[in-house]
């Protein structure tokens, strides 16, 4: 190799390693300060996020707290401690509870866990909540994520619990706000970014004995297959497949039960009377 050749070989290599010693630099250093920045994002997001979720949280158990001392729901404490409250005197309190305090979501749940009344789902109501039994004491609890079982699908609630205790007895108010796009909507987001929320769809039922269903009157096959004339068996059908135009089948002759008590018992021959043209009622009672 000649001198000349030796000199291009080292200038070529100088060149092509400086070029990628900056073409990484620059792509790392981008990479990392792009890093940062959507750190920084992320966090300012997520502390926004809580700011405005303790601030509604807050709002939500004042709200509950309202509730589980007004003057009605410690009536309906007193009578429940009775060994013979009638529980369903109560079933729409909740409804008047949600409209009167702002709420999306109130109910009530006795001292063993037994939903008495749900402004959001009447139909649950003689449910068991079991969760809700396993704290005794609500006192001082923040709010909290709650996913709520609606008639028509499922939607997260801020909610927040609180305790109206009678004796060993104890009344439970579960209050919540709904949290939808519109509290995502009070959130300051920067450019190019959205946040959303995403619920998961299963839905599970609390507890209740099962009920069998009732019985069907819808007559079995067996049974309305007897109930054809033996005189008239039902026509066939072939099983081969069609390879042409297809022409109608001459109509078989109709033969009527023998008497005409026979044959107001027979359901065939009732309803093939009204399509056989060669006869007549008038002609088979007599």
């Amino acid at each position: 190799m000649s001198f000349r050749s030796k000199v291009f070989a080292i200038f070529l290599i100088t060149v092509l390693a400086s070029v990628s010693l900056v073409a990484y630099g620059v792509s790392y250093y981008t990479q990392r300060s792009f890093e940062a920045m959507d750190s920084q994002r992320s966090e300012a997001l997520v502390a926004q996020f809580n700011k405005e979720f303790a601030q509604r949280g807050e709002v939500v158990v004042q709200q509950v707290e309202n509730i589980t001392n007004a003057d009605v729901t410690v009536r309906m404490a007193l009578d429940l401690a009775r060994p013979s409250a009638d529980a369903s005197l109560y079933v729409h309190d909740a409804n008047g509870a949600a409209q009167e305090h702002g709420l999306n979501f109130v109910e009530f749940v006795n001292t063993d866990g037994t939903l008495i009344s749900s402004a959001q789902y009447p139909a649950r109501v003689g449910y068991k909540n079991d969760w809700v039994t396993n704290v005794k004491d609500w006192r001082g609890s923040p709010a909290f994520l709650k996913k709520e079982e609606l008639p028509d699908g499922v939607e997260l609630s801020l909610t927040a619990v609180r305790t109206q205790s009678v004796g060993d007895r104890n009344l439970y108010v579960i209050g919540g706000r709904r949290l939808d796009q519109n509290f995502l909507a009070s959130l300051v987001l920067p450019s190019g970014t959205r946040c959303f929320i995403a619920i998961s769809k299963r839905i599970s039922f609390p507890r209740r004995s099962p009920t069998p269903p009732a019985p069907s009157r819808r007559p079995t096959y067996s049974s309305r297959s007897s109930s054809r004339c033996r005189n008239n068996p039902p026509r066939k059908l072939s099983s081969r497949p069609s390879t042409g135009p297809q022409t109608p089948l001459p109509p078989k002759p109709f033969t009527p039960c023998p008497s005409p008590a026979a044959m107001a018992k027979c359901s065939a021959c009732s309803c093939l009377a009204v399509r056989a043209r060669n006869w007549s009622p008038c002609a088979a009672k007599s």
